[in-house]
């Protein structure tokens, strides 16, 4: 096929959207996948989308005017990818309650040359994708995107047209869901702690710090494994309902 200058210009816009949006997606904003291997996928999907949709052709008068455009897809990308990223942020915010309640944020202090992210972050971070994956998530996010095209044309977002409630309800949902996830294991160290405290009250001559940060990582692993098919529901039917508003509010 051939394309000519003004088809070819529409396309950067949608390679614009699209890169944008996927620099906040889980594993591919990450260090996981070289760059160049970032910058052939976001390309691909963008041709691939371009074919899909079979966008009207759109003129642009002035330069002005393109710029302005680009400036509008990037915007569109970053906003969309963040309110995605939202859903993954849940379990990355829960496994950092979980880790700082179980003691494992002092492996921060030990290898500060590590990224600032505690282990259990990570694991739910990788937990959430998977489990994102099995939903069918890229398939419906990614037609998402090819209908927001039709509904948003390259170059006619505007942000000021979102209700900013939408935006405060994915985030409280968000951080909710965290804390459910994470509350068992913050009950039961609450009440870890407290018998730590009487025993340092009644019996000073046992090293609480020596004696309670091993029984600690050992009943949190407990708490964690006995949680995680309830920690995996919640997460599986929140990310059905994100899916389907993040569907309506971009895509729909």
């Amino acid at each position: 096929m051939s394309l000519d200058l003004n088809e070819l210009l529409n396309l950067f816009l949608y390679y614009l959207r699209v890169v944008f949006f996927l620099l906040l997606v889980p594993i591919f904003g990450k260090e996981f996948m070289p760059n160049t291997f970032k910058v052939f996928l976001a390309t691909a999907i963008a041709f691939s989308l371009f074919l899909y949709v079979q966008p009207p052709p759109q003129s642009f008068p002035t330069t002005v005017h393109y710029l302005l455009a680009m400036l509008k897809e990037a915007l569109f990308g970053f906003t969309a990818g963040l309110m995605l990223r939202l859903l993954f942020d849940a379990l990355q915010m829960a496994g950092e309650l979980i880790s700082l309640n179980m003691g494992l944020g002092l492996a921060t202090v030990f290898l500060p040359q590590q990224p600032q992210t505690t282990v259990m972050a990570v694991f739910y971070y990788l937990l959430a994708t998977l489990l994102f994956i099995s939903v069918g998530g890229p398939e419906i996010v990614l037609l998402s995107m090819a209908n927001s095209f039709k509904r948003y044309p390259p170059g006619t977002f505007n942000l000021y047209e979102i209700n900013p409630d939408v935006f405060l309800t994915f985030f409280y949902e968000s951080f909710l869901l965290a804390f459910k996830i994470a509350l068992p294991l913050i009950v039961v160290m609450i009440v870890f702690n407290l018998v730590l405290a009487l025993i340092n009250r009644f019996i000073p001559q046992v090293n609480v710090f020596i004696v309670g940060l091993p029984i600690q990582l050992f009943i949190g692993f407990i708490v964690v494994m006995l949680s995680l098919s309830i920690s995996l529901g919640l997460f599986t039917s929140h990310a059905r309902e994100y899916i389907i508003k993040f569907v309506s509010l971009f895509g729909g």
